[in-house]
């Protein structure tokens, strides 16, 4: 494990940039400090290959429209999401896999309006909701809300996402599914995420892990499978594992995903674990504590190949 205070001394020795995007570039609202720029150097500057991998449960076609909202150039070379993997597992087996009980972010934008909506799950699928003894499966892409047919006036309001609290309507999800041996997809794996103003929320990845703890059938779609690593060395029409880095903020899913791939990653520490790490960002050059760095590598058994501070130059 190598520290640096920057990106700038990796760009010879790799060809393959594989950027995880919410923790490293921007929270979801703004970009972070010197990640435009940075990520604008690798493209542009230096001609670098690069492909987002998030665990978003959005289609890959909402990566661009996000990040260049947010001021990143959009000349990287595609994205891999769990969104759009739920989506083409779902879409080849669309006879068996019809019916679903949902749990969501927005029922309203996903479902109702799925045809006028090319990043939702839904659009292009013939995906009904239905109640639990109905459906085929559970399907969590969000943490928001419980739903069990199409209509606004049915949804379940939830408030894991904010809290990170069972509810009876979490219980009896998880609980009907189990009686009935349903398998749940899981298109976000994250556990949590930090939003601007380092707000924590709770993720539907917790829901999938309460599922399998009590026995239930999981299926995840993102990070850290190592299927996800290789759909992006597959869209970069790479095959050379040695000029490949991951650069992500999280030891679960971005350093342990790579660990699984056997590629080289490089850990952003001031993302999702900058709290625990004690990561100074400000003004100056940034700070990082070694001894915080090696009890968390101790803790996960696995150490990245380099540490950064940010996604910056």
């Amino acid at each position: 494990m190598k520290l640096l205070k920057g990106l700038a001394p990796l760009v010879e020795r790799y060809d393959l940039f594989i950027i995880d995007q919410y923790g490293v570039l921007h929270n979801g609202t703004v970009a972070h400090p010197g990640a435009v720029d940075a990520f604008r150097r690798l493209l542009l500057e230096h001609g670098k290959t690069v492909v987002i991998l998030s665990n978003t449960s959005r289609r890959a076609c909402a990566v661009p429209k996000l990040l260049t909202s947010l001021g990143f150039t959009d000349a990287f070379h595609g994205a891999v999401t769990g969104g759009e993997a739920a989506w083409k597992y779902l879409k080849e087996r669309h006879e068996t896999m019809a019916k679903c009980a949902l749990m969501t972010t927005n029922m309203q934008n996903n479902v109702v309006n799925r045809m006028t909506n090319p990043e939702s799950m839904f659009h292009g699928l013939e995906l009904e909701v239905v109640p639990i003894d109905q459906a085929d499966f559970l399907l969590v892409e969000g943490s928001l809300q419980i739903c069990y047919s199409d209509k606004p006036s049915e949804i379940i309001a939830i408030d894991f996402h904010t809290t990170g609290q069972m509810n009876d309507h979490i219980e009896a999800f998880i609980a009907r599914g189990l009686e009935r041996q349903l398998p749940l997809l899981c298109t976000n794996p994250d556990l949590v995420s930090i939003q601007q103003g380092g707000k924590t929320v709770h993720m539907g990845g917790k829901i999938a892990e309460m599922y399998a703890a009590r026995g239930g059938q999981v299926l995840y779609f993102g990070k850290p499978l190592r299927e996800h690593f290789e759909a992006c060395m597959s869209l970069a029409q790479t095959t050379d594992r040695s000029r490949v880095v991951h650069i992500g903020d999280s030891m679960h899913h971005d350093i342990q995903g790579a660990v699984n791939t056997e590629i080289d990653s490089v850990f952003i520490a001031g993302g999702i674990h900058g709290e625990e790490l004690a990561v100074k960002l400000g003004p100056g050059e940034p700070e990082m504590d070694a001894s915080h760095l090696t009890a968390i590598f101790t803790r996960y058994g696995i150490e990245p190949t380099y540490v950064v501070p940010g996604f910056r130059w």
